[in-house]
């Protein structure tokens, strides 16, 4: 008997977003971020999917989130082929279920210049048919008779369009891989604005305080983070210490919070074996031949 897949363990994040997901984000997401090439290969965002690799993730979001299991089911493989699906479900939680194009606006990934169409009609699916279409084109309109070969046409010709047609598939993967960094930058851009108006709205949940303009102290840099919920009828009264705090100079306050702070971590190392445990590891104290006020340390005999 084979050996059972394993199931990896899903980050916090994708277990948020994956309930919200629906079949309209799978089918979005496999029209912006998907492509797939005429061998059947996958691609995210311009990089090869192999479905092999997200198998255990895979597994992992199915048993997290079972109303996709129905989604797949009426997707696959009507409407998409299984790896088309699963790079697309993949890239919603890349981008953490954010669309991307609200944030950075839309980005045209195929860009064409109108000429192709007026040309030679509805682009071709390969280079070799486009170099079909314009040979005959070209004979067509030098009074020529068309047919499988190309000795009719000179070869100069033909070399010509061929180096066109390398330069533009350049010009096009760069301009995939620009816009997959614009976007990248985007979401971490609106990854950090989220996580800062988080902070903000937590500040702003919490009971500050407003400083009577007479108690603040000449070169203070004290900041305002926001005021009480119900205002009071007189002033804040702040404590001695706190002002003579606020009258150091910058320097002064870095050393004094670093000592300060030094101190609270020796207080946490000896409340932590009182409170949460009676191993002697954590217990404090120093050894008698040599000094070392930590148990582990490394022994002087």
């Amino acid at each position: 008997m084979g050996n059972a897949p394993s199931v990896a363990e899903l980050p916090p994040e994708w277990e948020e977003i994956l309930p919200n997901i629906t079949r309209e984000d799978i089918m979005r997401s496999s029209h912006k971020n998907c492509r797939v090439e005429e061998d059947k290969s996958v691609y995210l965002d311009d990089e090869l999917f192999d479905l092999d690799e997200h198998v255990p993730s895979a597994l992992a979001i199915l048993r997290a989130a079972p109303h996709i299991k129905d989604i797949r089911f009426k997707l696959v493989p009507g409407m998409l082929i299984e790896e088309r699906f699963w790079a697309a479900l993949f890239g919603i939680l890349q981008y953490g279920g954010i669309d991307i194009d609200h944030v950075a606006g839309k980005i045209d990934d195929d860009y064409e210049t109108g000429d192709e169409g007026e040309r030679f009609g509805k682009a071709q699916s390969r280079p070799e048919d486009y170099l079909e279409t314009v040979r005959m084109r070209y004979d067509e309109s030098n009074g020529l008779e068309s047919n499988a070969d190309s000795t009719n046409t000179p070869q100069f010709y033909l070399e010509e369009i061929r180096a066109q047609q390398a330069h533009i598939y350049r010009l096009q993967k760069s301009l995939r891989e620009a816009n997959h960094k614009t976007r990248k930058l985007a979401l971490e851009l609106h990854k950090e604005q989220r996580k800062k108006q988080q902070c903000n709205d937590i500040n702003n949940q919490g009971i500050g305080v407003e400083l009577h303009s007479d108690t603040l102290l000449k070169g203070s840099t004290c900041v305002l983070s926001s005021t009480p919920q119900k205002p009071h009828k007189g002033t804040w009264e702040m404590h001695r210490d706190c002002k003579d705090f606020l009258g150091l100079d910058n320097h002064l306050k870095d050393n004094l919070r670093k000592e300060k702070k030094k101190r609270l971590e020796e207080v946490r190392s000896q409340m932590k074996f009182i409170l949460d445990t009676d191993d002697i590891k954590d217990s404090y104290g120093k050894w008698s031949c040599c000094g070392e006020e930590e148990y582990t340390a490394n022994g002087c005999a």
